[in-house]
């Protein structure tokens, strides 16, 4: 679970920078160099949340209703990385 917790802060605080950071650099600034660096690093980081987020459901440690929650917060900014506390907090209540 903890591999599951790193995955969604790394693709939730990569998706805040493309969104926050990135392309307004690239549209206001006309640095376009911005998203083709941060958009495949957050691509990989995405991928990379949802294989584990599978592994963990596969495994039985998620619902299939946690598991959507986790899928769709991958899409909305700021979501991941109230999951990431959820995660937490769900580990946290398992391991007592």
């Amino acid at each position: 679970m903890k591999s599951l917790r790193l995955a969604a802060i790394a693709e939730a605080t990569t998706l805040i920078i493309l969104l926050l950071i990135a392309v307004p650099l690239k549209y206001v600034a006309g640095l376009v160099i911005a998203t083709k660096i941060v958009g495949p690093i957050h691509g990989l980081a995405f991928l990379t949340f949802n294989w584990k987020v599978f592994q963990e459901y596969a495994s039985g440690n998620l619902t299939q209703k946690e598991t959507g929650r986790l899928l769709f917060g991958a899409f909305v900014p700021f979501v991941g990385l109230y999951n990431e506390r959820w995660l937490r907090t769900k580990n946290e209540r398992g391991s007592q």
